[in-house]
């Protein structure tokens, strides 16, 4: 099932995909099996599990893996989540959860340092929630903080439909997918998205999903090939994402950013 909330960034004027698109993908080739060094269109190489596998800094010590969470455990998480919400609205209830994780996910991205085992249940949980924590998160990997301040994507998350959020969310991304000049930063890209597999690496299959979507979404972002492969993935557990689908069919459409030359559509 989709999250409960709707998100910005699966709105924006892409047509819906093709028949043919988004068939089931078991088998994600090199994608899970850590042989997916490459290439994207800027000619940067990375290795998309590169940051899984380097030693870190985290509550786990360095050079140590975080035990795998239980899908009770996490069930457990998205309950308490759900009665702080009811007893004390929304916006406050997801700022307040989201705090302290948000600011260590900005470091991970600024410097490469791992998540703790506290943050990644809150991520894991969260994207599962709220469409707007994942939008929140995909936006900060594909724009400094400079131009997305950590406290805009905090009231973005806890507060999506507040019509300014969305109009700047929706600018921001839509100047960079136009903007033929606005080369992501690779760096960042790549520890988000090594961010994101320690997480999928920790977290039970319900609650891939829309970590897997935001991979594809970075991964198209970069020109990268493999963005339908993980979009694909994530839509062999949930038929329902949204993002996921809205990949697979830029991808299908080779609509893309205009810094790798071929905008020819609207922002995803």
């Amino acid at each position: 099932m989709e999250a409960t909330q709707c998100g910005i960034v699966p709105s924006m004027g892409l047509p819906k995909p093709e028949s043919g698109t988004t068939e089931e993908v078991h088998d994600m080739g090199g994608i899970c099996n850590g042989d997916d060094g490459g290439k994207c269109k800027g000619g940067y190489e990375y290795d998309l599990r590169s940051r899984i596998q380097e030693p870190r800094s985290s509550e786990a010590g360095v050079g140590e893996r975080l035990m795998s969470f239980s899908e009770r455990e996490l069930d457990d998480t998205g309950r308490l989540l759900r009665e702080r919400c009811r007893e004390g609205g929304m916006c406050d209830a997801i700022r307040a959860y989201l705090q302290n994780p948000l600011d260590h996910w900005m470091d991970a991205l600024r410097c490469g340092e791992g998540l703790g085992r506290t943050d990644m249940a809150a991520f894991a949980v969260g994207m599962n929630r709220t469409l707007a924590i994942r939008d929140a998160l995909l936006i900060s990997i594909i724009l400094d903080e400079e131009r997305c301040p950590r406290e805009f994507l905090l009231d973005f998350a806890s507060r999506p439909m507040l019509p300014r959020n969305a109009r700047r969310l929706e600018k921001l991304l839509s100047e960079s997918f136009h903007d033929a000049a606005a080369h992501p930063d690779m760096k960042r890209c790549s520890r988000g998205i090594g961010t994101l597999f320690d997480i999928i690496e920790a977290v039970p299959e319900s609650y891939h999903v829309q970590p897997l979507a935001v991979i594809g979404y970075v991964l198209w972002w970069l020109g990268d090939d493999r963005a339908m492969l993980c979009a694909m993935r994530a839509l062999a557990i949930d038929e329902g994402c949204s993002l996921a689908a809205i990949v697979c069919s830029a991808v299908h459409r080779h609509v893309g950013p205009a810094w790798i030359g071929e905008t020819t559509g609207d922002t995803p």
